[in-house]
């Protein structure tokens, strides 16, 4: 045999060897947020005197059903969060949802003094919402 038909021969049989091309995170559905979901906005709603509830819409940006956590962090004493972490969102393909976070006396939650993240974990510092675990469903 030649030199060229025996490596050819054992690239055929190495590349069966090598790692695939798409992570497997991917291959099990699970894909980076940034650029597939998005955080529009972050705002309160007055309850009256100096009481706050404070909401998060988020946006599907893919032409399919997505799931995903919101992570919250850094809002200080006067904000109660429902929850540092809500899991189990479920956003229909192009899909959005308002969802409430919590409630408090901060007058001043809104997007110019929230931190948007992706892909990271809400940090404490400055209030912070983050967007992590995206995965077609």
């Amino acid at each position: 045999m030649s030199r060229m038909t025996l490596t050819a021969l054992a690239l055929g049989l190495a590349l069966p060897l090598l790692p695939a091309t798409i992570p497997q995170a991917e291959a099990q559905g699970q894909t980076t947020c940034r650029g597939s979901i998005f955080v529009d906005s972050v705002y309160q709603t007055g309850l009256g005197g100096n009481r706050y509830e404070y909401f998060v819409q988020v946006r599907n940006g893919t032409p399919q059903t997505m799931g995903l956590q919101l992570n919250f962090a850094g809002f200080g004493d006067g904000v109660t969060l429902f929850s540092p972490q809500l899991t189990g969102i479920t956003l229909p393909a192009h899909g959005s949802q308002t969802i409430r976070f919590g409630n408090g006396t901060n007058g001043n939650i809104h997007m110019g003094n929230v931190t948007i993240a992706y892909d990271t974990p809400a940090t404490g510092g400055r209030a912070t919402v983050s967007v992590t675990n995206c995965a077609r469903r």
